[in-house]
């Protein structure tokens, strides 16, 4: 049952660390593996500003919609994150 959480923990200390590739393999995980987990808004979050750390603004922002398409009810900060992240990185 904490699967999920725990490969979103394993991402967030890879991306702390700065290994944003490391990372992004991480968070992918966390979302495709397991989708229902409280975790993937979140792991799908973090890709997004680990393709962002990565330069893959493009990547990023489809990421960063999709968080917005696949969980429009996902916690009101991660929407208001990803919103602000959309904004930043100039996605449309």
């Amino acid at each position: 049952d904490l699967a999920g959480n725990a490969q979103y923990w394993l991402g967030e200390a890879l991306f702390a660390r700065g290994q944003y590739r490391d990372a992004a393999d991480a968070f992918l995980v966390g979302y495709t593996d397991y989708p229902k987990s409280a975790k993937a808004p979140d792991s799908l979050y973090k890709l997004g500003m680990s393709l962002k750390e990565l330069g893959q603004i493009d990547a990023a922002c489809a990421t960063f919609s999709e968080i917005r398409n696949t969980f429009p009810n996902a916690p009101q900060t991660v929407l208001e994150r990803t919103r602000g992240e959309m904004d930043k990185s100039g996605c449309s």
